[in-house]
């Protein structure tokens, strides 16, 4: 699981601060747009291509880019050096930047002469699909709501209009269990939200391309709830991965965690600005669960039963 654990947080300026052409672009059309996706060992991906190169995108939120593309599935095109990054396996890879790609596919949806689009080698996420070619980050759905539906397979987005709510009645839906208003830091694609767990403060963030999902924790805290059940193996021979159970996220929604990573240190906290000990981050084993709508216009997550 380590091993393809990856983080994109070196050269972190660039994509805090550069907004060429490619990020403001709005790449959706129309008021719903649903786009199936298919679940390859807890990671989401999107069928596509890249100069006809057909593949796989990775669907990772963590990403705001709203293209990545894989350096070595792009043959023939004129790119430049622009950086350097790091999985969190030690790997490194050179951060890249193409001036023109001249056709890109995300399912039906096709874009002409795309300019600026960033890339970089990713053959560390080949060992979950051999036919990546690239991730599809934050700014893909720039303007849109999102709704994560792995039980149908699908992702389906919602454009958002001046002086109208999209979920305003989102309580009256039958399958509604609650609302997780959510704040972020550095980034807009961080989803973040703080609770508290058997005492202790838990700060908790959301990403689809981590896995089942990983964990922080302070020693004296991790054997505390080991000893009391809450914690315990994924695996019968011990190892990184564990079970969380009963952990309340509001009055509303109490959740059950399964195979959770537990990291000592993770590089991404320091570029996110995140200084607490105790973190989760939410994702296969949270979002494949639920059915969950992330309304980015007033940073609200809202949690429906998987139906």
């Amino acid at each position: 699981m380590k091993l393809l654990k990856f983080l994109f947080f070196v050269f972190f300026s660039t994509s805090f601060t550069i907004y060429s052409q490619e990020n403001k672009r709005i790449y959706l059309e129309g008021d719903v747009v649903k786009i199936p996706v298919d679940i390859i060992n807890d990671w989401p991906f999107i069928d596509g291509e890249v100069n006809g190169v057909k593949g796989r995108w990775m669907f990772d939120t963590g990403n705001s880019k709203a293209f990545s593309v894989h350096s070595k599935k792009v043959v023939g095109v004129e790119s430049k050096v622009i950086g350097s990054g790091f999985v969190a396996s030690g790997q490194k890879y050179e951060v890249l930047e193409y001036p023109l790609i001249d056709q890109v596919k995300v399912g039906t949806n096709e874009y002409k002469a795309l300019k600026n689009i960033k890339g970089n080698n990713f053959d560390f996420l080949e060992q979950i699909s051999p036919t990546v070619i690239g991730q599809i980050g934050f700014d893909y759905f720039k303007g849109y709501d999102m709704k994560i539906d792995y039980l149908r397979n699908e992702l389906t987005f919602y454009k958002q209009k001046e002086n109208i709510e999209n979920w305003k009645d989102i309580k009256k839906h039958k399958n509604y269990i609650t609302s997780l208003p959510y704040f972020t830091r550095k980034l807009d694609n961080h989803p973040m939200m703080k609770i508290k767990h058997k005492g202790t403060d838990l700060l908790i963030t959301f990403d689809t391309a981590g896995g089942k999902g990983s964990f922080t924790i302070e020693d004296s805290y991790f054997e505390k709830l080991k000893k009391e059940g809450d914690i315990e193996n994924f695996y019968d021979e011990p190892g990184s991965m564990y079970n969380w159970s009963n952990i309340k996220i509001d009055e509303r929604l109490t959740v059950n965690l399964y195979g959770m990573e537990k990291e000592d240190f993770s590089p991404a906290h320091k570029p996110l600005e995140i200084t607490e000990k105790n973190t989760f981050t939410l994702d296969h084993s949270f979002l494949s669960a639920y059915i969950t709508i992330w309304d980015t216009k007033n940073k609200v997550i809202h949690v429906l039963e998987k139906k």
